[in-house]
């Protein structure tokens, strides 16, 4: 049965490389090329050697250049890349980027933990595993919920641009990805209690 449940878990994992990989690629599209607007340029002083020439009034020696103006918010978002607009304007900045590295690390700690278990019969591993285990689906739990958020707030926001669009997933790889998830974890407390 511990060998049925590392296959589980291998599986599942599978699934959710998949979902990783979909939603990272759907992710990363790139925004439509807007038409440019031309922007005169400015025209050069003409240098002319005669005094009588220059007709705009020179500034005092002891006047300093005006300090620049302070850049506004849009200012300082015209040149980000879409995901970093889109970073920003989370309200728990880095929350959505710690759960997409720790809930497939805490996986592949736990399958290694678990595959420790099927070799030795230890029941350390299995516990530890079973830890782990739950540590990864708290974490895929609320990586869904800020994907859940994030798709709600761009759908609400009419000035969103093309290219930031939260991670989607297809709801029934995603729904295939929580019923292995959840057989996994069925599959381990079962086998950590009685072990």
């Amino acid at each position: 049965m511990a060998v049925a449940a590392l296959l589980l878990w291998l599986c599942t994992a599978a699934i959710g490389a998949y979902l990783l990989v979909t939603a990272i690629h759907s992710g990363n599209v790139e925004p439509e090329p807007e038409e440019s607007v031309p922007v005169p340029a400015e025209q050069p002083a003409a240098a002319s050697p005669g005094p009588a020439a220059s007709p705009v009034p020179a500034a005092p020696p002891s006047a300093s250049p005006p300090a620049p103006a302070r850049p506004r918010r849009n200012d300082r978002d015209r040149f980000a890349p879409p995901s970093l607009r889109q970073a920003r304007s989370e309200p728990l900045p880095g929350m959505k980027d710690l759960a997409e590295f720790t809930h497939p690390a805490l996986a592949m700690i736990g399958i290694g933990f678990w595959l420790g278990y099927v070799v030795s019969r230890d029941r350390l591993f299995a516990v530890i595993g079973l830890g782990i285990l739950l540590g990864a689906i708290c974490a895929g739990v609320s990586l869904f919920t800020v994907n859940t958020r994030a798709a709600r707030r761009a759908a609400a926001d009419a000035d969103a641009a093309p290219g930031t669009a939260p991670l989607t997933a297809s709801p029934l790889v995603l729904t295939l990805h929580a019923i292995g998830a959840t057989l996994t974890l069925l599959f381990a407390v079962l086998i950590a209690v009685r072990a």
